[in-house]
């Protein structure tokens, strides 16, 4: 995917971003219950991962619908670099 996003690609990638997440979760918790009670806080720490993923992924949902607009605030614009942000100069050297 190149340039702007058009309308139904923000939702796609969601959709498939969540389902390629479900399905590392699944696998890892998997691998990790297979190597018995020492596995066993590995597949806890995936589920974590998993849930915070998911509360992210119905937090981007809601402000597609609550805003009518993908993400507000976002651009797509060319980030400026850090000579004109976040006070700028700390990458010279000084005079």
């Amino acid at each position: 995917m190149q340039g702007r996003p058009q309308g139904d690609e923000l939702p796609q990638g969601i959709d498939v971003y969540e389902q390629m997440m479900n399905t590392f979760a699944e696998q890892a918790k998997t691998f990790w219950k297979s190597r018995g009670p020492a596995g066993e806080p590995m597949a806890l720490g995936i589920e974590s991962f998993a849930q915070m993923q998911r509360a992210y992924i119905q937090w981007l949902r809601q402000v597609k619908r609550t805003s009518g607009t993908a993400l507000p605030g976002f651009t797509f614009d060319t980030w400026p670099g850090p000579g004109d942000s976040e006070g700028g100069g700390w990458d010279h050297r000084p005079s």
